[in-house]
C-alpha cells in the first residue's frame, strides 16, 4: 500500500509538470489581437500583443475565485502596468472646472461585452504592479495529489481550471480578493471624465453641515450625523504630492462601504462613487476598490480626528488611508453619488 501511494504521488507530480511544459509553456495570445486605449487622452493607442511585450513588465499571481465562490485556477501573470500605458497615452481632461484627474474613471471592456470600472486613484496612488495588462499566463500547478481530502469529482474539476486556455490580454487586479474584475480577452480601455454638474458654492471658509447620498433610481437622503453607524478607528499617514508629509493622525468614523451598503448600492462592476465638497473638489472610487479589496478597503468617512470632533473644513472628511498620496481625501463632504458608467 505504501509503495502504491508513493507511485501515485510521483505519477501525479509528473502529470502536472507535463501539463505545464506542453499545453502551457507559457500561454500567450495571438499577436494580431489589438487593445485600444481611448477617451479623455491625448494620444490614441492601439497595441498588439507584441507591442505589450516591449514594455517593462511586472508579474503577479492570482488565485482566481469570483464572488459566486467559483474557482477558476491559479496563475502567474506577466504584463505591463496599466499605469505605464496611461502615462504614455497622456490624460487630457476636456472643458471642466476641476483640473485634477482624481475624478476620472477607467473602463475596461472585452470582446464578450463584459465591462469593469477602475478609478484613476487606485491605478496612480497604489504600486504599479497591482494592476496589469497581462500578455502571458502560467498555471501554478499543485505538486501533490488531492485524493486524500476530496473526491475525484471535486479535484478533477479544479485541475481542469488550471489547464484552461486563458484569453489574453487580461486585466489583472492583484489587490482584489474576488477576481471578478480580472476580465479576459480585453479589447478597449476608455478614460472617462464624468464631468458632474456640481453647483459650486463659494464660501469664505469651507464647511458642510451634512451630506447627501444619491444614485441612479435611488431616492436621495441626507445624513446629519454618524452616531447610528458602527465606528472604526484608522491611523493615517498625511502625505500629499504637493506639500509632502504632515504626520500621523488618528481618525474615527464609518467605512464608506457600510454607508453605501445601507444605501442599497448594487454589486455592479462598472459602478463608481463620486464624493464631493461644496467648492467642487471631488474624488472618484470604483466599486471594486471599495468592495473587492483583499486587505479590506479602509476608505473612511470621519467625524473625529485625533480624538476630537471635526469642526474645521466641515463635519465630515473622506480619508483613503491606503492611497500613497492624500490628494483623494475630501474635506467638508456634502455629496456622495453612486454612478453607473455609460460609455459615450
Amino acid at each position: 500500500m505504501k509503495i502504491s501511494k508513493r507511485i501515485h504521488r510521483k505519477f501525479f507530480a509528473f502529470f502536472c509538470l507535463l501539463l505545464v511544459f506542453t499545453s502551457f509553456s507559457p500561454v500567450r495570445a495571438e499577436d494580431e489581437r489589438i487593445v485600444s486605449i481611448r477617451g479623455d487622452i491625448k494620444h490614441l493607442l492601439e497595441l498588439t500583443m507584441e507591442d505589450l511585450t516591449k514594455f517593462d513588465s511586472a508579474t503577479a499571481r492570482l488565485n482566481e475565485v469570483t464572488r459566486d465562490r467559483q474557482f477558476h485556477g491559479a496563475f502567474t501573470y506577466t504584463g505591463v502596468p496599466l499605469r505605464t500605458l496611461l502615462e504614455i497615452a497622456v490624460i487630457e481632461k476636456g472643458k471642466t472646472d476641476f483640473a485634477k484627474p482624481i475624478d476620472l474613471a477607467i473602463i475596461v471592456e472585452n470582446k464578450q461585452g463584459e465591462k469593469v470600472a477602475l478609478s484613476w486613484g487606485e491605478i496612480f496612488y497604489r504600486n504599479p504592479a497591482e494592476i496589469l495588462i497581462a500578455y502571458t499566463a502560467l498555471p501554478v500547478m499543485p505538486h501533490k495529489s488531492c485524493q486524500s481530502c476530496h473526491t475525484p469529482a471535486i479535484y478533477e474539476q479544479r485541475l481542469s481550471e488550471m489547464t484552461r486556455q486563458v484569453k489574453l490580454p487580461k486585466l489583472v487586479v492583484a489587490s482584489d480578493f474576488y477576481t471578478d474584475r480580472c476580465i479576459e480577452g480585453i479589447t478597449n480601455i476608455t478614460v472617462i471624465d464624468l464631468r458632474p454638474e456640481i453647483e459650486i458654492q463659494k464660501q469664505k471658509e469651507l464647511f458642510s453641515e451634512q451630506f447627501t447620498v444619491a444614485g441612479h433610481k435611488m431616492q436621495p437622503f441626507q445624513i446629519q450625523d454618524l452616531s447610528s453607524f458602527h465606528h472604526e478607528k484608522v491611523t493615517v499617514k498625511m502625505i500629499g504630492d504637493g506639500k509632502g508629509y504632515h504626520g500621523l493622525h488618528y481618525v474615527e468614523g464609518v467605512f464608506l462601504s457600510e454607508i453605501l451598503s445601507q444605501a442599497g448600492m448594487k454589486h455592479e462592476f462598472d459602478t463608481v462613487v463620486l464624493v464631493s465638497a461644496p467648492d467642487g473638489y471631488r474624488t472618484l472610487l470604483s466599486y471594486g476598490e471599495i468592495f473587492l479589496n483583499a486587505r479590506r478597503n479602509r476608505s473612511l468617512l470621519a467625524d473625529r480626528i485625533d480624538q476630537e470632533a471635526i469642526r474645521k473644513n466641515g463635519r465630515f472628511i473622506l480619508f483613503i488611508p491606503d492611497d500613497l498620496s492624500a490628494d483623494r481625501w475630501v474635506k467638508a463632504v456634502d455629496k456622495i453619488e453612486i454612478k453607473k458608467v455609460i460609455l459615450r
